[in-house]
């Protein structure tokens, strides 16, 4: 049986994802997903826009456009290709609420993480349907 230190299994366990100077502050041009893009392909109430991640908590969506309509819609985050289950919101509900070309600013809550996610998907929320959305990818 061999024995390893603390270091060998770090190493051995993948902590080789570093980003940054080492300085322990994180700034915007070393958080890998600025500036990645996602188009919000809309399905219902004329959704559109293109949703872009400004820093580690922020998504601005450009040219926002939506009617207003529905019952409960709300922004999320998901993973693509994973159920409902692990997903963040981060939107009030928007309905009853215009918009034609907008910006809106999205914030995400206290400790979430966008490297979590990449799918930002408006959802209404009791009719268990997508309005639109779209996966964020390197510009």
């Amino acid at each position: 049986m061999v024995r390893m230190g603390p270091v060998a299994l770090l190493v051995f366990s993948g902590c080789a994802k570093t980003v940054g100077s080492g300085d322990g502050v994180l700034q915007d041009s070393e958080i890998p997903q600025v500036g990645w893009i996602a188009e919000i392909g809309g399905l219902h109430h004329d959704l559109a826009g293109s949703a872009e991640i400004v820093d580690e908590s922020t998504i601005v969506i450009q040219d926002f456009v939506y009617d207003g309509g529905g019952i409960n819609a709300r922004f999320y985050l998901l993973i693509d290709g994973e159920d409902f289950n692990k997903d963040l919101e981060i939107s009030d509900n928007l309905v009853g609420t215009e918009f034609n070309g907008e910006e809106l600013t999205l914030d995400l809550p206290p400790g979430a993480m966008l490297d979590d996610f990449n799918l930002l998907t408006f959802w209404c929320v009791p009719a268990a349907v997508s309005f639109g959305n779209g996966v964020f990818q390197a510009p």
